[in-house]
């Protein structure tokens, strides 16, 4: 089996995505902020163009200045839901193997699962996500990431090779719908909902059944 460095599985998952935050103004900034507090507030359609200029005490011309519509806005607020979350995560986890690993690893995504906020803005997003090509074509694009930060979270990225490649991204997504399924049942029952509990379920099967199953991902089909 050929192993692969970070800049492979880089180029094997999608594109490495830059900390949006560093690359935006003050300006941009504020009005990405204005944006989810609206969503939060709101929803999608308390998300105009006047509400966020009110919003942010800018003029509208920003919103088209810095990101050239509103759609533009949309992705840039859908880029900073948890980008500094899931870098922590990575370096928590760096350096430890084994159940360890597999420990922080489950911890880190009840945290991430957990972000009520967060999460409510990306289901109020979604549908809008869903119907439009060029939006839809970009957060496909960021779920490609989050496929790249489990390869990377769970110590995975020396397995990974271009043959083998379409069945880590089978497992990987589904560590990823994990997480999507059960924030949407905690906001569906913020307050009867246990996110421990099933999380508690996952890190099990990953403790006694991880290895095994990783085996048989490498053999040849």
């Amino acid at each position: 089996m050929t192993q692969l460095g970070e800049t492979a599985v880089n180029q094997l998952f999608g594109f490495p995505v830059e900390d949006p935050a560093l690359s935006l103004p003050e300006t941009a900034r504020k009005l990405v902020e204005a944006a989810r507090r609206l969503l939060l507030a709101g929803g999608f359609n308390a998300l105009t163009l006047d509400a966020i200029a009110a919003e942010s005490g800018k003029n509208k011309a920003s919103v088209k200045y810095y990101f050239g519509n509103k759609d533009g806005l949309i992705l840039a607020v859908l880029d900073s839901l948890d980008y500094e979350d899931c870098l922590a995560l990575a370096e928590t986890l760096r350096g430890t193997t084994g159940d360890e690993r597999i420990e922080r690893y489950i911890e880190g995504q009840t945290r991430l699962a957990g972000d009520g906020d967060g999460f409510l803005v990306f289901f109020d997003l979604l549908p809008h996500v869903i119907r439009d090509e060029r939006l839809r074509e970009r957060v496909a694009a960021l779920y490609e990431w989050y496929y790249k930060m489990n390869v990377e979270w769970l110590g995975l990225a020396g397995r990974v090779t271009p043959e083998n490649r379409a069945r880590y991204i089978g497992f990987v997504a589904l560590m990823v719908a994990v997480v999507d399924g059960l924030a949407l049942q905690a906001a569906l029952r913020p307050t009867g909902f246990d996110l421990e509990k099933s999380f508690a379920a996952l890190e099990f099967f990953l403790k006694h059944s991880l290895a095994d199953f990783l085996d048989s991902l490498d053999r040849p089909e």
